[in-house]
């Protein structure tokens, strides 16, 4: 269906460019919100685990004794990643099936609309 309606917006004037751009926009509104839930969520894990969780076992070798308490934090790298690879991601499948719906042609996929 989007292809079709990429289609008829094509024939009233659409450039290539301008397709891409509204598919891209179009992704966005789902995207952002996810990203955003993405840290909040990883951000909360670690502030509701890190009381319960002593990662001095896994940061200090056995053989030796441990010179403090290993904490687990949230830096904004590792929040600040998985949330930009959602947008990544989202933009990308948008641009993706931008062009691949651009390759095929208005009148094409005009015709593949009616024969439905």
């Amino acid at each position: 269906e989007r292809a079709a309606l990429l289609a008829r917006l094509r024939t009233m004037g659409l450039t290539r460019a301008q397709g891409r751009r509204l598919l891209v926009l179009e992704s966005l509104p789902q995207a952002l919100p996810a990203a955003l839930g993405g840290i909040l969520t990883g951000w909360a894990a670690v502030r509701l685990l890190s009381p319960g969780i002593d990662l001095t076992t896994l940061a200090v070798p056995a053989t030796t004794s441990p010179a403090g308490r290993a904490e687990l934090s949230a830096d904004p790298w590792s929040l600040a990643v998985p949330a930009v690879a959602v947008l990544v991601l989202a933009v990308g499948v948008a641009a993706v099936q931008a062009w691949w719906s651009g390759r095929r042609g208005a009148v094409a996929e005009l015709r593949a609309g009616d024969a439905r």
